[in-house]
């Protein structure tokens, strides 16, 4: 049987020799980044079971790096930082972190909670990084987008929103489940997620006021339409 892939995210290079030296001794197969973008290409070319990640990091941070893997997996997240007050805790958990240590560690204490992380994790699957059909072409990793080949500005939720629909567009979302989704525990209203998407509308469409991408199901939700 295969070890289970944990990725490690820290600047720290001491520390995130010791964490290594933990979980290699514990029998995981181990990979190593310096800052959260070179990580987030660790992780889609990896797809760990666990990525244990720092916070504050130069060159994309970890509260960014979490936000970055909730939007293209569901793979378990563990953040292990000096920064435990609860406004940091709190922020970690909501974007998607599994998990919340605060350094100094114990072994003992944090190899318990890798075990229970990586025992619920999902087989690993293939991690999109990239959606394009005849009309939009997004890069989940950089956040680049175009449309008919002409580069696109999105706001942040303007792009969670538009990856949320093409990635899933073999249905029908319901307004909720896009809310869920997209917004999170940001607590997103119709009227945004009605604006949203019609600022979007006004980016890819060729008629806006005559859609055929992002489609309307009255009082249901929406669906992207492969063009």
């Amino acid at each position: 049987m295969a070890e289970p892939k944990v990725l490690i995210v820290d600047d720290e290079a001491d520390f995130q020799a010791l964490v290594q030296s933990w979980l290699e001794d514990d029998g995981y197969e181990v990979y190593t980044a310096a800052n959260g973008w070179e990580g987030l290409q660790i992780f889609a070319d990896v797809r760990p079971a666990l990525t244990i990640t720092d916070v504050r990091m130069p060159a994309m941070d970890g509260f960014q790096l979490i936000s970055r893997i909730r939007e293209i997996s569901d793979a378990h997240i563990l953040a292990l930082t000096a920064m435990g007050d609860t406004e940091n805790t709190v922020r970690g958990l909501e974007i998607g972190a599994d998990e919340y240590l605060v350094k100094p560690v114990a072994k003992r204490e944090f190899l318990a909670r890798v075990r229970s992380l990586v025992r619920r994790a999902k087989p690993p699957g293939e991690v999109p990084v990239r959606y394009q059909d005849t009309v939009v072409m997004l890069d989940l990793l950089t956040h680049d987008a175009s449309c008919r080949g002409e580069s696109i500005h999105m706001r942040p939720t303007e792009y969670r929103l538009l990856t949320y629909l093409t990635l899933n567009k073999d249905r029908v979302l319901s307004h909720q489940e896009l809310l869920d989704n997209v917004w999170g525990d940001q607590g997103g209203s119709l009227d945004s997620l009605k604006w949203h998407i019609s600022a979007l509308r006004e980016k890819i469409e060729s008629d806006p006021k005559k859609p055929s991408i992002i489609v309307t199901f009255p009082r249901v939700g929406y669906r992207y339409i492969l063009p």
